[in-house]
């Protein structure tokens, strides 16, 4: 049942990304949003992370994941209010970390690449690795807050 609900989950954010992703190639979305960021990002915000996935509920979330000084401070998960374990860390990537994996994908040259990104701050809202129904990774970054 826990396997069909998260399924279900990542269906529905497949849907919804797929609707709203913009008509601009992937690799002119990133240099734009970069600069965005670049240019009016804070140094310092927490944002919620979801990771999508078939792994461990220690590794999908959500997570609140604090940077101050652009180095990350925390990463907490919000159901349980306990620091994410180093291992599971790299589930929860900061926003320029999410550039970077971003970045990765493009460069790889994987076809199903698609990100969304913040239309004022430039941080990504959305990035699946892949095709999400077939086990691809999805990450969801909400309630970005400035610090």
């Amino acid at each position: 049942m826990y396997r069909l609900a998260r399924s279900s989950i990542t269906m529905l954010f497949v849907v919804v990304a797929a609707a709203c992703q913009s008509a601009t190639k992937p690799e002119t979305g990133l240099a734009s949003a970069r600069a965005r960021w670049a240019a009016r990002g804070p140094d310092s915000y927490a944002v919620t992370v979801t990771h999508l996935c078939e792994c461990p509920p220690e590794a999908s979330g959500p997570v609140r994941v604090t940077v101050r000084g652009g180095t990350v401070e925390s990463r907490v998960d919000t159901r349980s209010g306990i620091a994410v374990a180093a291992q599971y860390a790299s589930a929860f990537p900061s926003v320029e970390e999410l550039f970077t994996l971003i970045d990765a994908a493009l460069r790889r040259g994987d076809s199903n690449v698609a990100a969304q990104y913040n239309p004022a701050l430039g941080y990504p809202t959305r990035f699946a690795d892949g095709d999400p129904a077939v086990d691809a990774p999805l990450w969801v970054l909400s309630d970005f807050e400035a610090r």
